[in-house]
């Protein structure tokens, strides 16, 4: 339960914030979020978090000059985590969206910003001990836009999806772009080994531009571990020749798969980048 927000840097309640029915992101949609994993009272791997926050302002549109900068995010999140009494492992959810009323042509595009936390079971990553099962879910293809890197709010696509993976009793969907083509997953991007190479779409072909996948990518620069190739997707029979498959988002880091269609996997890669996941973000 949230007991305490951060609404444009003031403290509330919250079940007491004043957002009135005019809330463009109410209206419109007109506003996206960020989902960011804290330890104590920092927030890990922040300055990814914020280089995507201030690149989606500026595909939006949106005022620069009235967002906070980056050390006053960081003081924000601190405040609200000392008021949640959060110490251990956290959850922060960021969400931005334009000021003003008007139709579909905005007043202003001054921001407003809401800040919210719960709390998560542990602080480091952790591999989960059941893999996923998975499936795809192409009742709604992605198109690339500007728009198609960051968490916007009109998240219809991945409401639906959520909705099939619940239908079919499966762990995940597996999205596909306008060329058919396997992008990511439904809230995590998406990477398979075959032959000792790593394959992840590129963010080109529309999947979001992921903070958890930013730092694999640097961890496997870093490491050397794995040659890695970003592609255009992936097609069902490549995932099914596969020798593993792995999932990523901020909060959970790495998932790995151990199932899709008649395919299963092991996870013996996935273990091993979870291993260095922690000692990038944690020290040894």
């Amino acid at each position: 339960m949230i007991d305490f927000v951060i609404y444009n840097g003031q403290t509330f309640n919250a079940r007491q914030v004043p957002l009135d029915y005019n809330n463009r992101a109410f209206r419109y949609g007109d506003a996206f979020f960020e989902s960011i994993k804290c330890n104590g009272h920092y927030p890990l791997h922040f300055h990814l978090h914020y280089k995507r926050m201030v690149k989606a302002m500026l595909s939006l549109k949106m005022d620069i000059a009235s967002f906070p900068d980056e050390e006053e995010w960081k003081g924000l999140i601190a405040k609200l985590l000392q008021k949640n009494k959060s110490f251990g492992a956290s959850r922060v959810r960021i969400q931005v969206f334009r000021r003003g009323e008007g139709l579909y042509t905005a007043q202003t595009n001054k921001v407003s910003y809401l800040i919210e936390s719960l709390p998560l079971n542990s602080v480091a990553y952790q591999l989960n001990s059941k893999g996923l099962l998975v499936d795809v879910y192409d009742d709604m293809k992605k198109q690339y836009s500007p728009l198609s890197f960051f968490k916007n709010s009109n998240a219809l696509h991945y409401v639906l999806a959520a909705g099939y993976k619940n239908e079919k009793a499966i762990d995940d969907c597996l999205l596909v772009n306008d060329q058919n083509k396997i992008i990511e997953a439904g809230s995590s991007n998406l990477f398979w080994l075959k032959d000792g190479v790593i394959f992840t779409p590129s963010v080109f072909t529309s999947c979001i531009d992921g903070v958890m996948r930013a730092v694999i990518l640097g961890i496997l620069e870093k490491h050397n571990v794995f040659q890695l190739i970003e592609t255009r997707g992936a097609t069902s029979q490549e995932l099914l020749q596969a020798d593993e498959v792995f999932i990523t988002n901020a909060i959970q880091g790495i998932q790995w798969v151990v199932g899709f269609k008649e395919k299963r996997y092991y996870c013996q890669m996935s273990k091993k980048l979870v291993e260095l996941l922690n000692t990038e973000t944690f020290g040894a």
